[in-house]
């Protein structure tokens, strides 16, 4: 080797070991091309997950996820999974705060509970009302119940169109009991203003408390909802309903309560007690008729009904006192008076008004009395009145 050459080769080695170094401290730095958008993860979990016992079955309901884990839009969720855990003891919330969650009972529901099912499709559609999902547990328990109850733990997930899941639900626990017996007899009177509900109590059964009850209402071809339409259990077999209206379908059902403390059990529904509420109720008779010929028209007056569904007033006009009365005109139900122009000088009139409601057909009241009065005749000095009968 030339000495020349001698002398380059460290220069050489020296600028290639620099060379090679900055290419591994890029390496290093991890730049390996334009940074990578964000994983995007599953739907948030389901929360305020809820049981309640409703004859031989659980009724669960809880409030779906509106947003992702990570914040961002909730992909279309296309499925929700229940989990059934065939004990009690186990408390925590999984996808709330995990600080928090005692991860034992987490290990513990996911390796000794069981999915009892998966609702998606129309299924999943018919389950929930906005956000609200609501599920029955037809067969929580395989035979009967026994008399000193059985505790069940319920979770729930939540799955997108894109088969992301969400973390477990918050868990429910639930103790159920043999359940009451339902009430029987259902019947209804209609009024006016209510329909007045009665029931017979069920048989007397082994537990000592009497049973309270509950009365349930669908519009419709809707189902039953989860709220009664009383504030709280009634202790008497009867429920005034004050809150409907005429030409609608109902259903009523009522089912018996027993209360534990906290805790509390439905029976099965009574029997479905259908309604069709048919307006036969008129308003009230027109007060304070009067009539006085006033320049060249009769002059009518009343005072206002006050019904609701009050539509109008009708005028009837007669030359008899006792006959022959004809409806001469129809009013809106915000009239008080009347002008009848359609009348000769000299001829007694006589009057009377009833009232009539929006329904369809519409109801009529009684006539008002009768009243009348008469125009001068014709060419008459404009003196003494005719006095009115």
């Amino acid at each position: 080797m030339s000495p020349e050459r001698a002398r380059t080769a460290p220069h050489r080695r020296a600028a290639l070991f620099i060379l090679m170094a900055g290419l591994f401290a890029e390496l290093g730095c991890g730049k390996k091309g334009p940074p990578l958008p964000p994983l995007r993860r599953g739907p948030e979990h389901i929360t305020a997950l809820s049981v309640r016992q409703e004859g031989k079955a659980v009724v669960l309901t809880g409030l779906l996820p509106e947003k992702s884990q990570d914040g961002g839009p909730l992909a279309p969720l296309a499925e929700v999974r229940i989990f059934r855990l065939d004990r009690g003891g186990l408390s925590g919330v999984p996808g709330g705060n995990a600080r928090s969650f005692q991860r034992a009972a987490m290990k513990q529901f996911t390796k000794e509970s069981r999915r009892i099912a998966s609702v998606s499709g129309e299924a999943l559609a018919r389950s929930r009302s906005g956000r609200r999902f609501t599920f029955v547990d037809t067969e929580p328990l395989a035979g009967s119940i026994p008399d000193a109850g059985k505790d069940l733990t319920y979770a729930m997930t939540a799955m997108d169109a894109e088969k992301r899941s969400s973390p477990l639900s918050s868990f429910a626990a639930i103790r159920i009991f043999p359940p009451p017996l339902p009430p029987g007899n259902l019947k209804a009177e209609i009024s006016e203003k209510s329909i007045h509900l009665t029931w017979e109590p069920p048989p007397p059964q082994s537990q000592k408390e009497a049973p309270s009850y509950n009365v349930y209402r669908s519009v419709g071809e809707e189902p039953f909802p989860d709220r009664p339409r009383n504030d709280k259990p009634l202790s008497q077999p009867v429920f005034e309903e004050t809150d409907f209206a005429f030409g609608r379908g109902y259903g009523y059902v009522v089912r018996s309560v027993l209360i534990s403390g906290a805790a509390s059990r439905e029976s099965e529904n009574s029997e479905t007690l259908a309604l069709n509420p048919v307006d036969v109720y008129a308003p009230s008779t027109p007060t304070g008729f009067a009539v006085s010929a006033e320049g060249s028209e009769m002059k009518l007056y009343w005072f206002p009904n006050g019904e609701s569904d009050l539509a109008g007033y009708k005028v009837y006009r007669s030359e008899s006192e006792s006959e022959g009365f004809v409806e001469i005109t129809s009013l809106a139900a915000t009239e008080t008076t009347y002008g009848d122009k359609g009348v000769q000088p000299g001829i007694r009139y006589f009057y009377c008004i009833s009232a009539f409601d929006s329904a369809n057909p519409p109801n009529e009241s009684s006539r008002s009395e009768v009243r009348g009065d008469r125009l001068p005749p014709a060419g008459a000095p404009g003196g003494t009145k005719p006095k009115k009968s």
